[in-house]
């Protein structure tokens, strides 16, 4: 039997002109989902990241937990996020992921802003870098590579991609995975299981290790 547990990466850099790092709070959520994992009563065979330096530097923590150096990260581009700078701003340049914040009236902006950008994408039309069923096929195509393989795996990733493998796993129509990524806590946990009947999923944005320190609950 093959046990996945999907990590959706660290709280990034919202309002910055690097998205692509962790915050603060992203560290140390970072850290509290390793000494989970770490406690877990799983055998830890592997990590994967996908390429993105916020799934990487998510999943170095994790690894410390585990007390595994840091060459022991397996590295899956196909892990990585769709390109939400370029949906967005193939949408409007007036809302950028580098001026908005994730609080008040502009976080509001922001996400209606981009459900509408992802519509569009979803639909279909010219000038995206990767299409909407690339990307689905490759999102399949990695968690199915990782969940049939033996023993425990972890898999740090993001929102789109948990919530684009999930919804799909639950019989839902594959444009309804955005509903599904605004619950996504940054830092959850989902289970995803396969054996002799098939792949189950088990969980779904766990994310109780951050209860205790109410901070780390953020979406975005």
């Amino acid at each position: 039997m093959g046990v996945l547990l999907l990590v959706r990466h660290g709280q990034a850099s919202l309002g910055t002109a690097d998205y692509d790092r962790l915050s603060g709070i992203g560290r140390r959520q970072a850290q509290v989902t390793g000494a989970r994992l770490a406690g877990i009563d799983l055998p830890v065979d592997r990590v994967v990241s996908g390429a993105l330096t916020r799934q990487r530097d998510t999943a170095e923590p994790v690894l410390a937990a585990l007390g595994w150096p840091g060459s022991r990260l397996r590295i899956d581009a196909r892990l990585d996020e769709y390109d939400h700078v370029g949906v967005i701003a193939r949408h409007t340049t007036e809302v950028t992921f580098a001026t908005a914040t994730a609080d008040g009236e502009t976080g509001r902006a922001l996400q209606s802003t981009l459900e509408e950008a992802i519509g569009r994408w979803i639909s279909g039309g010219d000038g995206y870098g990767e299409t909407h069923d690339t990307f689905i096929e490759r999102v399949q195509g990695a968690i199915g590579d990782l969940v049939g393989k033996p023993g425990g795996t972890v898999a740090v990733t993001s929102g789109a991609v948990i919530s684009a493998y999930c919804a799909l796993s639950l019989g839902l129509p594959v444009e309804r995975w955005p509903s599904l990524a605004r619950l996504v806590v940054n830092a959850s946990i989902t289970k995803i299981i396969s054996g002799r009947t098939g792949t189950s999923l088990v969980t779904f944005n766990d994310h109780a290790h951050l209860e205790s320190e109410r901070d780390l609950i953020t979406y975005r």
